[in-house]
């Protein structure tokens, strides 16, 4: 190809090109021409769909729609109502509006609208009678105050012995805000909305207290803590458990949210543990040394829980959630946890033959007789079971009108207890009926010596009055010979 011919198709393309543009760039203004008239691709006014459409056809369209409109209100359960545009008078007003936003459209970027949406929502175009729409609502089956479910706060849940307490969801209900509902119902139909969702629109009230409150987290956190405690009490060889099952029955939530640990109810238990534990002050039953079961009444000899401080330690011991093998706490203690607290360890004392008998740890260390109060002058040494206080050497004991030094001294029953007594040539027989002590258990000094050399602080001192003919008349119901020997037979 020579160099003219190459001009002249150089000039044939540059025309071809030229021809292309100016046919494109007709076609656009013919597009632009249009959409001055017409809306852009992409375009709905109300919810209607307004591409390519003049304003007559787009009047007509929603004159159409709106006669035939419904709107399809979705609640909970399953539930749903309709309201008719009939039922509320609703009708299309042109007012201009339509006309004022194509006069506002830019026509030359119709072909970028194929790739974007234009909403126009024109609120004076749509018409309904508002007070038709109240009397329609109030119709709605949802609305019933007598079908509607409150909505149910998170709570905690009962105590359960395997998982403790838990959280139990909150429940939704069926409760409507009313003017949140009409609120977005009208805006439903001012854009001619075919459904509207109350769930989606936040219609519902809500529980104040969801399973994911922080708060109520850790009160259960809390509370499990509580319930979470075992106490392992050890009585002697025998135990007694204190668990959640028990436990779950003292906590409670008060109005602030808050676990509250009821510090009556654990004293309640302690008092009743106390009632069922506590050997101070009740009736002992001893074998004595005559074969003769003995019941020895009155005295605070045993096992005594001290209530205020053990209702302390174990409202501790539960706030601490621990679990823990323990003794009550006591303020006063006994030899033994056995058949009978007082063990085999303790002083058997017969106020009806003047005689007395010292057991440790079963065996016999002292038989001795004594001289106990003057019966004739009502200074009769108590009966009952009693705890040694302590023992002394060398105590001037003083009183109305005495002041008696003693080389062994043995308190058990207030200011009554054991000493010697060497101003007395003889004990035993019945020199306490008139000439008997102050109230104390006087001794010979060399039983005195004997009982104060082997005897320790706490030990039970049991006193009882039981005659000879007493005696004699038990051991013959139970076929045992009637002679009651020196020593007696243990």
């Amino acid at each position: 190809m020579n160099t003219t011919e190459k001009k002249e198709h150089t000039h044939l393309v540059i025309w071809g090109l030229i021809v292309i543009i100016l046919v494109l760039f007709l076609i656009y203004l013919g597009f632009a021409a249009f959409y001055s008239s017409h809306f852009l691709p992409g375009t709905t006014i109300n919810g209607v769909d307004a591409s390519g459409k003049n304003v007559e056809a787009i009047e007509e369209q929603i004159a159409q729609e709106m006669n035939e409109y419904e709107i399809k209100i979705i609640a909970r359960e399953g539930k749903t109502e309709v309201l008719k545009g009939e039922d509320i008078v609703l009708k299309p007003i042109f007012d201009g509006s339509i006309q004022k936003e194509l006069k506002e459209q830019d026509c030359f970027i119709w072909p970028a609208a194929f790739f974007d949406e234009f909403q126009i929502q024109i609120e004076t175009m749509v018409f309904f009678d508002k007070a038709a729409l109240k009397r329609k609502v109030n119709t709605l089956d949802i609305l019933d105050r007598n079908k509607m479910k409150k909505p149910e706060n998170a709570v905690v849940s009962e105590y359960h012995k395997e998982e403790g307490y838990i959280i139990i969801p909150e429940k939704e209900g069926t409760t409507i805000k009313k003017e949140k509902f009409m609120d977005v119902l009208r805006r439903a139909i001012l854009k001619l909305e075919d459904s509207v969702s109350l769930e989606e629109a936040d219609c519902y009230t809500k529980p104040k207290r969801t399973s994911e409150s922080k708060k109520l987290k850790k009160l259960v956190k809390l509370m499990n803590k509580y319930a979470g405690t075992s106490v392992t009490y050890q009585f002697g060889e025998k135990e007694v458990v204190l668990d959640g099952e028990t436990i779950s029955q003292w906590i409670s939530v008060n109005k602030e949210d808050k676990a509250e640990l009821s510090v009556e109810n654990i004293a309640d238990y302690v008092r009743k543990m106390a009632e069922e534990w506590d050997t101070a002050g009740k009736p002992k039953k001893l074998n004595s040394s005559y074969q003769v079961e003995v019941t020895v009444s009155g005295g605070d000899y045993g096992w005594r829980i001290d209530q205020e401080k053990e209702t302390e330690a174990l409202a501790q011991i539960i706030k601490d959630g621990q679990k823990v093998t323990r003794e009550p706490e006591y303020s006063k203690w006994a030899y033994s946890r056995g058949e009978n607290d007082y063990g085999d360890t303790y002083v058997e004392v017969n106020l009806g033959l003047q005689h007395l008998f010292y057991y440790k740890k079963g065996q016999l260390v002292l038989e001795t007789d004594f001289v106990s109060g003057n019966e004739a002058k009502r200074w009769n040494t108590p009966e009952g079971a009693f705890g040694l206080y302590y023992k002394e050497r060398n105590r001037t004991l003083r009183g109305e009108g005495y002041a008696t030094p003693v080389s062994y001294w043995m308190p058990f029953n207030g200011g009554v207890g054991f000493h010697d007594a060497k101003w007395r040539r003889s004990f035993g027989g019945s020199h306490y009926k008139q000439n008997g002590s102050h109230g104390c258990v006087n001794l010979p000094y060399s039983a005195a010596k004997t009982l104060y050399d082997n005897i320790e602080a706490g030990c039970a001192i049991l006193v009882y009055d039981l005659q000879e003919a007493e005696i004699a008349e038990a051991r013959k119901k139970t076929k045992l010979p009637t002679e009651i020997t020196a020593a007696g037979q243990k």
